[in-house]
């Protein structure tokens, strides 16, 4: 696998906080993507390949308003906002992608689009950020250098003239993505409502304050479980890595962010390695 990032431009941050480029070939034939604290906008350089989302769905791709349980095709760009679940990749023999991961709030900088349409959701790159698709003819067969120059481009072009950040969003996504702390203490520190908390995550970011504390939670004992040494068993330092109340409550909401129970994932993940921890190699879509 060659896998290599980059950071955006000054003038992108902090709306984007990395551009990435992969040229693989998949582990296993489908790929389980698991929910993180950011959004991605992703150029498809290689052949098609399917998003298949768990029952509560991810949108349509294709305009077309239907969604079925066989997946949606992906040949070009896509945006996949905020998630709350795992999607399941069905992948091309080869991966050829570039990316740019935003921060939670970062879509707001680019479109004048509410971020709460694309909460959970995987749409064709076109309907929010139009013309980046046409970047593939350029890229087909681009080095790092090139993809990260032309990406950046793009999306300083993008750029809503004066557009800022709210800072209340900007530090209480920071904080959320670090430790796990108490909406109403959060809005407090910050010198507000609760409910104002909520309505400018919701405005800005698309979910809120809540729904996002849950992802990171979930994200770093993710992490955390990756990085533990080959026979371990996930034990009760997770628990209170994690900020989790207890085991039952941990192996439901790990469940419920990627279908696994954290011995499943720990068992998987030390199969491929950590650089899978976020992107799980599936050899099936059961289970």
């Amino acid at each position: 696998m060659f896998y290599q990032e980059c950071p955006p431009p000054a003038e992108l941050q902090p709306f984007v906080s990395q551009f990435w480029l992969v040229r693989a070939e998949p582990q296993a034939r489908y790929e389980k993507i698991l929910p993180g604290p950011e959004a991605h906008l992703i150029l498809n350089l290689s052949d098609p390949y399917r998003l298949i989302s768990p029952p509560d769905g991810f949108g349509d791709l294709n305009g077309s308003g239907e969604e079925t349980s066989i997946g949606t095709e992906v040949s070009t760009g896509f945006y996949a906002g905020l998630q709350r679940s795992y999607l399941i990749s069905e992948n091309p023999d080869r991966l050829f992608n570039v990316g740019a991961r935003l921060t939670p709030y970062g879509l707001a900088a680019f479109t004048s689009l509410p971020p709460s349409g694309f909460q959970n959701r995987v749409v064709d790159a076109e309907s929010v950020l139009p013309g980046f698709s046409n970047l593939r003819e350029t890229l087909a067969n681009a080095e790092p250098g090139q993809a990260f120059a032309a990406l950046g481009a793009f999306l300083k072009h993008r750029l809503r003239p004066g557009y800022q950040v709210d800072f209340r969003t900007e530090k209480a996504t920071q904080i959320l993505a670090q430790q796990d702390v108490e909406i109403s203490v959060l809005a407090r520190d910050l010198g507000i409502s609760t409910s104002t908390l909520e309505r400018i995550m919701m405005r800005d970011c698309g979910t809120t304050a809540k729904a996002y504390s849950d992802v990171c939670r979930f994200n770093r004992i993710v992490k955390q479980v990756a990085a533990l040494p080959k026979g371990s068993v996930p034990g009760r330092e997770l628990l209170h890595l994690a900020d989790y109340y207890d085991q039952p409550h941990l192996i439901r909401a790990f469940r419920r962010f990627s279908g696994f129970t954290p011995s499943e994932y720990l068992q998987v993940v030390q199969n491929y390695g950590a650089e899978y921890a976020t992107f799980v190699p599936l050899e099936d879509v059961i289970g």
